[in-house]
């Protein structure tokens, strides 16, 4: 009986630690690194003044990246994969619209060339966050060859209220036969919805018939 008592006793005390373990990992602030959980003390992680701070080494490393101390300062080398999203990030910006009419005629592009991101980096936060898998699921291509958006017509601007338009326009749909019917679409564009206060962006996407290019993502 002082045996199992004693072989009890035991089990609760590790029960115990463990479990204060677990508490001390899961206090505090916590980071995680493409949807996976990395210790605290592993990244040196800790909350200053509201700035988080964390080991240089240790995140770059995660991204399989390198970091070297010279005379000079320190220098820190990244995969192509960092480069290339520097470089893409470097075109999304470049897009963003300074009017109502940028924004829209950038989208147009994008339908007319099958790009999603064209369409993607004019679109208000909001609807980016509710697109973007729907853009991943088909790699960024959207539409379709047969019948495709024309050249649009008929473009209006109609304002709604201080810092939103509505912009509506026709376009033909065309196919190697020629053209075989009109589209009608009308966006919603809003201003100061991005990273800066006088840029515009799309906020909805209306069309006569969501399916008359192919696929089109953000239609409401």
């Amino acid at each position: 009986m002082k045996k199992r008592l004693k072989v009890f006793i035991a089990a609760c005390s590790a029960f115990v630690v463990l479990s204060g373990s677990a508490l001390a990992v899961s206090a505090g602030p916590r980071i995680f690194i493409n949807g996976a959980e990395f210790a605290n003390t592993f990244m040196k992680l800790k909350i200053e003044n509201g700035s988080a701070m964390v080991s240089l080494r240790a995140i770059v490393e995660q991204l399989k990246g390198e970091v070297e101390y010279k005379s000079d300062g320190i220098h820190v080398s990244l995969p192509e994969a960092s480069k290339l999203a520097q470089q893409v990030n470097g075109f999304m910006n470049a897009l963003k619209a300074d009017t109502p009419e940028d924004a829209a005629n950038t989208w147009i592009r994008g339908v007319q060339k099958r790009s999603g991101p064209m369409q993607y980096a004019v679109m208000t936060p909001a609807l980016q966050a509710k697109t973007k898998q729907q853009f991943e699921d088909n790699f960024w291509v959207t539409g379709g060859s047969s019948p495709h958006m024309g050249t649009v017509t008929n473009m209006t601007t109609k304002t709604l209220s201080d810092g939103k338009v509505q912009i509506s326009f026709d376009y033909p749909l065309v196919t190697s036969a020629g053209v075989e019917g009109t589209g009608k679409a009308m966006l919603t564009i809003e201003k100061g919805t991005g990273p800066a206060d006088d840029q515009w962006a799309i906020s909805s996407i209306w069309l006569k018939d969501p399916g008359d290019t192919g696929l089109m993502i953000g239609v409401d």
